[in-house]
């Protein structure tokens, strides 16, 4: 029964005579204040949605053993306080819990862990707090767990097992500290790993060599530490990894070559760190960042990010991809969210805040498929490569707080797409280029700290030394000259051949002459006829007004 969307505050009674009913969808209704306490349901159901029902309140403790054939609960999106009732963990064929996006609290009922039915639990965004429970190493059920924007601290369990069907786990923005457990790399089938936001810390080798099927990683705002050359010297196994996120730690050394081994990188977030050396020149090389164009079509093919589908009592599909959880990027100067399709598409390299040399390789040009660059706060000199204007998709570009020198690129007006550029406190000179999408980019602070950098937004002009050098519009001149002079000599074309037409008919055909004189003679006439006639009105009228 699907009574979803509606402004329903209560439902009959007379629903929980229906023997036969398993499935009830309630969702986006207004029920209000407390749990509905006139809820009577028979005890066959199986699936029931209040998600975005407006319900506030406590959970009724003993709503296991109100509906004790339960297999989906659905309650994310309303205002729910107290605890998780520990009467769930009596539910022998429940499969999936949803209480995300309340104000629940208390600590996790570890018993809840050891349900033999339980795939998929998602407590995400409440206010829970104690220890994640032990208990969970002995799931061999569950395979999404989501306990981010919690409360939760100590540190996480160490006994994991490679028989566990885990395929999803976020753990993130909590207050989780100590060692990240070495087991937990024998999940063969986990997919998405997010523990960012915590004070998690340990050598970075026990985690990249180890986990091979992964797509996101997201290891950012940790502790972990680790020479990067060292960890990712060897082999790399893991081919599928997508979204590798270690911002805000302690890694050092240099960027290796063989992270561009990672065919599928999309998002590639190594900012804030200890980094050290050059960008190797193979960053030009990362497929999808070169061509995107298998991210646009796998939009329309579900196969290739579906995680896990689902499926309760055919009314309900619970379905988790790569994509699923948030991930927070630092683009166009703040942090953005993306999830989802916006997270699929999101093509990103940052490197800031790192102490990055040499120069910026030429080779970064080819990346046209790039929508994020960041390689601020490093050390970075010499010149913006001449041809970055090819990075034809670039949204945000940041070259801020460098020693790059030279001219700005006139290329760099070619970026149609670019709605954020900081090139701000470098030792840049000579005109800032304008024309195309630059002229729509109005923060002055963009180029400032430049100070032989001429040309507006700036107030001192560029004298004829310091202008672009012109041969990049030579080609637009001639281009311009040349179609002017086609335009005349079309022009010239038309008027001959229209005069000739008229002139040659009149010269060779004797009729045509006769009667074209005679049409022009008539026309005299009638028009010296017209002149003489208003000449004569008008003395007429002249003549009149003297007499009176």
């Amino acid at each position: 029964m699907d009574l979803s969307e509606n402004q329903l505050s209560s439902i009959p009674s007379s629903i929980g005579q229906l023997s036969k009913l398993e499935s009830m969808n309630l969702s986006g209704n207004q029920f209000g204040t407390g749990f509905p306490k006139w809820l009577q349901l028979p005890k066959t159901i199986k699936m029931i949605d209040f998600s975005n029902a407006s319900i506030s309140g406590h959970l009724p403790e003993n709503i296991g053993h109100m509906m004790p054939m339960l297999v989906g609960l659905y309650l994310e999106n309303n205002l729910m306080n107290g605890s998780v009732p520990k009467s769930l963990c009596n539910l022998k064929h429940l499969e999936a819990i949803d209480f995300s996006n309340n104000m629940l609290s208390g600590n996790i009922p570890k018993s809840l862990c050891n349900s033999k039915s339980l795939e998929y639990l998602d407590l995400s965004n409440n206010m829970l707090s104690g220890n994640i429970p032990k208990s969970l190493c002995n799931s061999k059920s569950l395979e999404c767990l989501d306990l981010s924007n919690n409360m939760l601290f100590g540190s996480i369990p160490n006994c994991w097992r490679n028989d566990q069907s885990f395929i999803f786990i976020d753990l993130s923005s909590n207050n989780l500290s100590g060692l990240f457990p070495s087991t937990m790399v024998e999940l063969s089938s986990l997919i998405v790993l997010h523990l960012n936001n915590n004070s998690l810390h340990r050598e970075l080798h026990v985690v990249l060599k180890k986990f091979t099927s992964l797509m996101v990683l997201d290891l950012g705002e940790n502790k972990f530490s680790g020479n990067l050359t060292s960890i990712v010297g060897g082999e790399i196994h893991n081919h599928s990894l997508k979204v590798l996120r270690l911002r805000t730690n302690l890694v050092s050394g240099y960027i290796p070559s063989k992270l561009c081994s990672l065919s599928q990188m999309q998002i590639l977030d190594l900012a804030d760190n200890n980094l050290t050396g050059r960008i190797p020149s193979c960053f030009g090389k990362f497929p999808i960042m070169v061509n995107a164009t298998q991210l646009i079509y796998d939009l329309s093919d579900d196969s290739w990010d579906q995680v896990h589908l689902m499926e309760v009592v055919k009314k309900r599909y619970l379905k988790y991809s790569w994509d699923q959880a948030p991930l927070m990027e630092v683009v166009k100067g703040r942090y953005l969210e993306y999830k989802r399709q916006p997270l699929r598409l999101e093509v990103s390299i940052d490197l800031s805040s790192n102490n990055l040399i040499g120069s910026i390789p030429e080779e970064l040009v080819f990346l046209k498929d790039l929508h994020n660059l960041n390689l601020s706060w490093n050390h970075f000199s010499g010149k913006i490569p001449e041809k970055i204007g090819q990075m034809e998709n670039l949204e945000s570009l940041d070259f801020s707080k460098n020693s790059l020198s030279g001219r700005i690129p006139n290329s760099m007006s070619s970026l149609t797409k670019l709605s954020y550029l900081n090139l701000s406190y470098n030792n840049l000179s000579g005109p800032i280029p304008t024309g195309y999408q630059l002229q729509t980019l109005e923060d002055p602070t963009m180029y400032a700290g430049n100070p032989q950098l001429c040309g507006a937004p700036f107030l001192n002009k560029c004298s004829n030394d310091t202008l672009p050098p012109t041969t990049t519009n030579f080609k637009d001149n001639d281009e311009g000259a040349l179609k002017r002079m086609w335009f005349y000599i079309v022009v010239l074309l038309g008027f001959a051949t229209g005069f000739w037409g008229v002139v040659g008919t009149l010269i060779f055909v004797t009729n045509w002459r006769y009667a074209y004189f005679q049409w022009v003679d008539d026309v005299q006439h009638w028009i010296l006829v017209v002149i003489t006639l208003k000449v004569v009105q008008f003395k007429k009228k002249f003549n009149g007004n003297q007499e009176y």
